[in-house]
């Protein structure tokens, strides 16, 4: 549940910074825990953002040695999934397709926990336009190439079976939206509150994930050679996210209220986005894994994966 920032030479810099501060340079037994997300505003975000805010990750991971953490934030997951190759930060908190698809390059790239499940996306129309998948064809529908939003496209377009009539533009999310309005673009995919927002200025809803039992999630990964030097860092990282996020299940008002403030939107078009039943309190639990498994399999028959590996194996094993 992390959400995207700005690239260029921001993030240039924060990888910089964050390769210069190494994960063991408190000088105690206590180390620095560098973790690389995406937020909208600078500041950690959604779930993470509640943990940190409340006080709940750094005091679970104290059993790991982890006295303090650091954060690095970057455009995309893809980014922060380099970011977490390079070496530049010791977490990835990121989306399930950079995260598999890190996976696909690295062996070495373990899978600590899902920190959500049952993500949403949604298919929203130009004003007038089509309200149905039929009534794209031959229209412009867009989505940001390698994110959830362009997979979420082509799984609804596919479950249409409409997947040799329709093609998807790589259009970043913001010229998308913009072009939906200037009536550019036919359709695109947004997550979250802007989906309820451009619904209640008369935008049409074509198409959702939920409505085909589909979903995605939202994984924290690592590199084997940090869980090696650190072994009681999986246990207790999975102990953390499971705590925010019930906490997040127990004050879900409250944590709404902050998403709302935080991201400057309503609270009744977070609420109307987001389900408690995405803040799952075990780290892999039955149904996010079967959700990582089927994005995997639409990557990897899209041919988006360097190399097959098994989902169950990479995530099964710790449950």
């Amino acid at each position: 549940m992390f959400r995207p920032l700005a690239r260029t030479a921001l993030t240039i810099a924060v990888l910089a910074s964050a390769v210069a501060c190494s994960s063991d340079d408190t000088g105690g037994e206590g180390y620095t825990l560098r973790i690389g997300a995406t937020s909208p505003t600078g500041t950690p975000a959604g779930s993470l953002g509640w943990g940190d805010k409340e006080g709940i990750l750094t005091e679970e991971l104290k059993a790991a040695g982890v006295d303090k953490i650091e954060y690095s934030f970057f455009q995309s997951g893809s980014d922060a999934a380099s970011a977490l190759i390079a070496g530049a930060v010791d977490v990835a908190a990121i989306g399930d397709n950079p995260a598999l698809r890190a996976r696909s390059r690295d062996p070495k790239v373990v899978l600590l926990a899902l920190d959500s499940i049952n993500g949403d996306a949604w298919l929203v129309g130009a004003k007038g336009g089509p309200t149905d998948i039929a009534g794209l064809v031959g229209k412009n529908v867009t989505a940001p190439q390698g994110t959830i939003r362009d997979r979420a496209a082509k799984q609804l377009i596919e479950a249409a079976g409409l997947s040799d009539k329709i093609q998807v533009r790589d259009v970043p999310t913001p010229e998308s939206i913009a072009g939906l309005s200037s009536g550019q673009i036919d359709a695109t995919v947004v997550t979250g509150a802007s989906a309820i927002e451009l619904q209640e200025k008369g935008f049409p809803i074509i198409d959702s994930l939920s409505k085909h039992g589909f979903g995605s999630t939202g994984t924290n990964i690592a590199l084997t050679s940090f869980t090696d030097q650190h072994p009681g860092f999986e246990q207790a990282w999975q102990k953390a996210i499971t705590a925010v996020n019930r906490n997040i299940t127990e004050n879900f008002d409250d944590y709404t209220a902050w998403i709302a403030k935080t991201d400057d939107t309503s609270v009744d078009s977070v609420r109307k986005s987001t389900s408690i039943d995405e803040f799952n309190t075990e780290p892999f639990p039955k149904q996010g894994v079967e959700q990582l498994e089927a994005a995997y399999n639409f990557l990897n028959a899209d041919g988006s994966l360097e190399n097959e590996y098994s989902v169950q194996e990479w995530a099964g094993a710790k449950s």
